[in-house]
């Protein structure tokens, strides 16, 4: 039979109960600005009576003994948060991509007055001007000037494309320290939540924190978690542990190439893990796009432009040393050098300019008309050039209508996620409400229960 007193006790678990409902709803609240924070709610069970196996002589009250509160759990969808954290992951590296192609066009700015085919254009300009005035100093010392222009627009564009991939390597490198600082701190976190569960303490704060880094993980290397039972996550970065219980890895700074003429040469930017060198593969996240940077969308360019500085110098020169400059002298190379970065002018004087095609019509224009006319060549290097620039503009458009996508479907994921786990106001004044309630309801059962108790006590008999 249930103690006359039960009724007591029912009523002080209940305000137990409903007080810790009143602070955790209050911790929700004062966390509902909080960066991946996860509201809690706090899990209340009946309290059966002390046996439910019937005897002989004795027989269970019918009525329960309260409630307890089990747990304060998180609010989490594990499922749709490895689907964010891939999201995440994919979209930090399509930004980066957006990124990267944008500053490349802004090294081309075509089409523009500025940029280099419009430079190309006044100099195939400049050199028909010469052909119709071949003993004009003034046209020829502005067919160097424009030539010098043209190899220093290439300069310029390979000293930016060689500024991108210094800074995509950079960038790497500081990618790199954030994630060998936050699994150090997530193999922590796990240490901590362990024991706390252990001693069966909440961990519910830290447990917010370590996901919060393992989302941070997603984003700058495309890193997936798995939950054990014991409340640590293992990280892996594609199939290879990042973290496992307490214990964590790093990764070692970029090796391989160090500058983009490195890279041109053959030798691929690359990330190994510090404790055995063995590679690691990263193909996603931040640190996923600025490896594809540094290996394949800058160096794509930086050739395409080798090409077109190629291009000038030989068809140039292979004209130029075909004919006579205004002394009767055979032409000499017009631009030195092998390649963007080099590409200069080899004639300062205008003299030197060979516009005539042969020793004795040193007034002849004929090798400048000839000059003038690769800009509607085949194989000169405006043509290469426009190659680059279409190239350019399909791969920079591409890589924006990917990265819009990709960021519209990371923010709905992240809406739907912060519905699921994030604090609602309104939810929590309702549940502040409700536990009001209860808990003055209790308060109310316990005063009835006592004043019933004092009349047992102190009335009954007289």
């Amino acid at each position: 039979m249930a103690s006359t007193f039960s009724g007591i006790s029912t009523a002080l678990s209940s305000l137990r109960a409903q007080r810790q409902g009143l602070d955790v709803a209050g911790q929700n609240i004062a966390n509902v600005n909080t960066e991946g924070y996860s509201r809690q709610r706090t899990e209340m069970t009946a309290v059966e009576g002390v046996s439910n196996v019937p005897t002989i002589w004795a027989k269970q009250d019918p009525v329960g003994t309260g409630v307890n509160v089990g747990d304060i759990t998180r609010i989490r969808d594990e499922l749709l948060e490895a689907r964010v954290r891939t999201e995440h992951s994919h979209n930090a590296f399509l930004s980066g991509q957006h990124d990267v192609f944008e500053n490349i066009q802004t090294v081309f700015k075509e089409p523009s007055d500025t940029g280099l085919q419009a430079r190309m254009s006044s100099f195939w300009s400049d050199w028909q001007d010469l052909s119709n005035n071949p003993g004009d100093d003034a046209v020829r010392t502005k067919v160097i000037q424009q030539g010098g222009a043209v190899a220093g627009a290439i300069n310029d564009a390979n000293t930016q494309l060689n500024t991108i991939w210094k800074s995509a390597r950079t960038a790497a490198t500081s990618q790199i320290a954030d994630i060998n600082t936050a699994t150090a701190e997530i193999a922590s976190l796990n240490k901590g939540i362990m024991q706390a569960k252990v001693g069966g303490l909440p961990a519910n704060e830290l447990a917010d924190r370590r996901d919060a880094l393992v989302l941070k993980l997603a984003d700058l290397a495309g890193a997936t978690a798995t939950l054990r039972e014991s409340g640590a996550v293992d990280v892996s970065l594609f199939g290879s542990t990042l973290v496992s219980g307490t214990a964590s890895r790093d990764l070692a700074p970029p090796g391989g190439a160090n500058t983009l003429a490195e890279r041109l040469a053959g030798n691929k930017v690359g990330v190994t893990f510090a404790d055995n060198g063995q590679p690691a593969v990263v193909t996603r996240g931040e640190l996923g796009s600025s490896l594809e940077s540094m290996n394949t969308v800058v160096p794509k360019y930086a050739t395409a432009l080798n090409e077109v500085a190629t291009a000038l110098i030989s068809n140039v020169n292979t004209i130029h040393t075909a004919g006579f400059d205004k002394t009767g002298a055979e032409g000499g190379p017009f631009f030195s050098g092998t390649d963007a970065g080099t590409v200069s002018m080899a004639i300062t004087e205008p003299d030197e300019v060979a516009a005539s095609t042969a020793a004795n019509l040193r007034l002849d224009g004929g090798n400048a008309d000839a000059l003038g006319d690769l800009a509607t060549s085949g194989t000169g290097p405006d043509v290469t050039y426009r190659q680059l620039v279409a190239d350019l503009g399909v791969a920079a458009k591409s890589a924006t209508l990917k990265a819009e996508t990709q960021s519209t479907i990371t923010a709905d994921l992240d809406s739907s996620h912060e519905s699921t786990s994030g604090v609602s106001l309104d939810e929590e004044m309702s549940n502040l409400l409700q536990y009001q309630r209860a808990y003055e309801a209790a308060a109310k059962l316990m005063n009835t229960i006592d004043s019933t108790l004092n009349t047992l006590i102190n009335n009954t008999g007289r």
